[in-house]
């Protein structure tokens, strides 16, 4: 019999690797078997050049370069730097913050560290958070890591259209087993389809929100996940539909995950925040405390530097000017590839997700890992999920685009 030494709840998980980071070392080992011309890498939610190398943008790297040893080696506060706090809710809202509201922010490791957060703190052990059935799969690892579940609603209908239907019954459906609801929406520029929820959208959710907040021992938390939002589109017009969650009930919540990792492709310097808006001043003061607290129980401190970073790029307007500069073209790149992939799709006639901007593509399939494992076998790798596969149109260089789409046609 195997000898096992971890505590029980964690021994029942096994030894599975990430699955995204499994595949995408898969890409590697063959690159590094048959060369990087004969390989499709679609793995990772990372931006590769025209040369298929990491990007990343020239007035991060300076600005990083310059800063004195104390701001990149030193502590952070645990909450977060002060300035930095403020300077997240800046960069979030960029003049669309919402009328009768209070909002705070506590610094996380990226995006993932405000997730984490949002599922510990406001849910109980054994209730689950509602995502849609398309979801990044770590909205999954989180939860059971804190012991919490999931459930799904269906994300389209029949039309393709966001599905209010499914939505409004598995939120009723929730709310009769549990009294806390946490509901994630990752958008705009959805991982991984690419849908960006329209404000006629959000008007039926917040209608269906304010309905359930009617009964007062029902907590409702809204979580905004935006880590792609500045490939989206303009930076301020893609921020409009923030306005929209002013003057809600005081047992709704609205929770959003900033990260810092893909808008200033930095991912790994995990820097982000979790911003709280509320129209009671009492939620978000104990928002800050509970969150704030979580910060020194799980990872003490964040990433002073890249906190630093965000500070002078509010105050500095040309920094920011010479960074969104940088955005834009990466954006430009990315419409490029995303245009010839889709037009090939529909010449092929190979159904994808609806699709309006960000790091991928979705296809569905009906056998998602058959089909990715002969992709897989011409050197093609996509990740496979139990709904369909994601193509991170974001780390194919253009030229190896075209014929994608019919290969991908193929496999299924």
């Amino acid at each position: 019999m195997k000898t096992l030494v971890a505590a029980a709840h964690v021994a029942k998980k096994g030894n599975k690797p990430d699955r995204i980071f499994a595949i995408a070392r898969a890409a590697s080992e063959a690159i590094a078997q048959v060369g990087k011309d004969r390989v499709v890498n679609a793995t990772l939610g990372v931006i590769y050049n025209e040369q298929e190398n990491f990007a990343s943008f020239q007035s991060v790297e300076n600005h990083l370069k310059q800063m004195a040893p104390e701001e990149i080696m030193n502590y952070a506060p645990i909450g977060g730097l002060p300035e930095f706090l403020d300077a997240a809710i800046e960069m979030t809202f960029q003049g669309n913050m919402p009328e009768n509201t209070y909002a705070k922010s506590v610094a996380t490791p990226g995006g993932t560290g405000a997730l984490r957060h949002v599922i510990y703190n406001y849910l109980e052990p054994g209730q689950k958070v509602l995502v849609p059935d398309y979801f990044w799969g770590s909205y999954q690892t989180i939860a059971q890591e804190h012991h919490r579940g999931i459930d799904t609603y269906r994300l389209f209908d029949k039309n393709n259209s966001f599905n209010i239907s499914s939505i409004t019954e598995k939120v009723e459906e929730l709310l009769k087993e549990q009294d806390n609801l946490v509901i994630i929406f990752n958008t705009p520029a959805h991982n991984p389809t690419g849908y960006s929820m329209t404000d006629a959208d959000w008007h039926q959710v917040l209608d269906l929100m304010k309905a359930c907040a009617r009964n007062k021992k029902k907590r409702i938390i809204i979580l905004l996940d935006i880590a792609y939002i500045d490939f989206a589109g303009k930076p301020k017009e893609v921020r409009s539909f923030l306005r929209l969650f002013g003057g809600l009930p005081d047992n709704i919540l609205v929770t959003i995950a900033f990260s810092m990792s893909k808008s200033f492709l930095m991912y790994g310097m995990r820097s982000g925040a979790l911003i709280g808006l509320s129209s009671s001043p009492e939620v978000i003061d104990e928002f800050f405390e509970v969150n704030s607290l979580s910060n020194r129980g799980v990872w003490s401190n964040g990433t002073r530097s890249a906190q630093r970073l965000l500070v002078d790029v509010v105050k500095n307007p040309e920094l920011k000017s010479k960074i969104e500069t940088e955005q834009t073209a990466i954006r430009e790149l990315m419409n490029k590839r995303v245009d010839i992939f889709m037009q090939e799709a529909q010449r092929v006639g190979l159904e994808t997700c609806p699709y309006q901007s960000g790091f991928f593509i979705t296809i569905p399939a009906q056998d998602p890992v058959e089909s990715a494992r002969k992709l897989a076998q011409d050197n093609i790798f996509v990740v496979d999920m139990c709904t369909g596969m994601r193509v991170a149109i974001c780390g194919i260089p253009t030229h190896k685009i075209p014929g994608l789409a019919a290969k991908i046609k193929k496999a299924l």
